[in-house]
């Protein structure tokens, strides 16, 4: 991107005002359409995943492993988070800077390791630049200890070296020094630290720190948690606080989100409102359309006949109240979807899709 010191103009209350690019108010601006907003600042791109097939092409499993995001990916740090041996993924993106932790489940399907770390006695202790070199019944394969590869990221002090069926492989270190090492053959699924001139692998223990499962799709609650209050915009576009447990009364309440563009999420209104008028549940209807179509969508909620409340985004974010954005991922959340809670508020189901009466 190249900078400018060209003016803009950007339009404020009707009315279009210059604005130099690089301000102070175009920064302010554009940093809270990303942060924010959330809005995309590569024309949304969205980060893929690819998996080496090991005959010379890729599978790409960006959609399969979930981590297919519509977020701007701005930095990776690849590492065995919960050392269980094989390669997690924490992503950084920019849109409201959000960070993303990826579980690896391959678990050993693929076959076994070699985790290695260094330590150099005669130049930096880290042994920062040494090529280690694993080889195995399908050749040697060389990685290169940087601390710094990455943009704005910075890669752990350890190696891992995926051995296949293999059941051993041999280790040669070139240290940062030039000098070449030989550290004879380490069984699969060993951890060893190679200290600079030993020529002997030392076996260090495992330290599992079991990641927790992921949370339903778009949601950033699941089934046995309490909904806090949370701040919407009513169809008056007056902010107001929402309370699953004084809104549902005594009674289980349906929190369904919404959306006017959404076919399933019209065509099922009459049934919730059916559902209220039976006196069986309570139903608050969330709709994640943008602030900009509120009025419309409150038009074609009524027009379905659903008289249940129905709340809107906009509601400013504030400290120490909770937002709608702190239960779901307004990017991921497939709609409609339905949190069936108990008179106290605690998550009881989830229905994906339109409810089944």
């Amino acid at each position: 991107m190249v900078a400018s010191t060209a003016e803009v103009v950007e339009e404020e209350n009707g009315l279009f005002q210059k604005q130099e690019v690089g301000s102070s108010a175009y920064t302010a601006r554009h940093n809270g359409q990303m942060f924010e907003d959330g809005l995309s600042f590569s024309g949304n791109e969205r980060d893929k995943l690819f998996l080496n097939r090991g005959v010379g092409s890729f599978a790409d499993l960006s959609n399969v492993s979930g981590a297919d995001s519509p977020n701007d990916g701005r930095a990776v740090i690849s590492a065995d988070f919960d050392d269980d041996g094989d390669v997690d993924l924490f992503v950084h993106n920019i849109q409201r800077e959000r960070h993303g932790l990826f579980r690896n489940e391959l678990d050993q399907t693929y076959g076994g390791f070699i985790k290695v770390r260094l330590r150099a006695t005669s130049s930096q202790y880290e042994a920062i630049g040494s090529q280690v070199t694993v080889t195995g019944e399908h050749g040697p394969v060389t990685q290169v200890l940087s601390r710094g590869a990455g943009f704005v990221s910075c890669q752990v002090p350890e190696l891992i070296h995926g051995l296949g069926a293999a059941s051993e492989a041999s280790i040669e270190v070139r240290w940062p020094t030039g000098r070449v090492e030989s550290f004879g053959s380490v069984a699969a699924n060993s951890r060893v630290l190679l200290v600079e001139g030993s020529g002997r692998a030392e076996a260090y223990d495992a330290q599992p720190r079991p990641l927790p499962d992921p949370l339903p799709a778009g949601l950033r609650v699941s089934v046995g948690d309490t909904v806090p209050v949370f701040a919407m915009l009513d169809p008056d576009e007056k902010e107001v606080l929402i309370d699953p447990r004084e809104l549902a009364g005594g009674k289980r309440l349906y929190l369904n989100f919404w959306a006017s563009t959404c076919v399933s999420c019209i065509v099922e209104l009459p049934e919730l409102q059916a559902l209220e008028d039976a006196g069986e549940v309570r139903v608050i209807g969330l709709s994640m359309d943008a602030p900009a179509d509120m009025h419309r969508a409150h038009e074609l909620f009524e027009k379905r006949g659903a008289k249940f409340p129905s709340y809107f985004l906009g509601a400013r974010k504030t400290e120490g109240r909770a937002s709608v954005q702190e239960l779901v991922d307004l990017e991921r959340l497939p709609i409609p979807t339905t949190l069936v809670l108990s008179p106290e508020g605690v998550i009881e189901e989830i229905i994906r899709g339109p409810i089944a009466r």
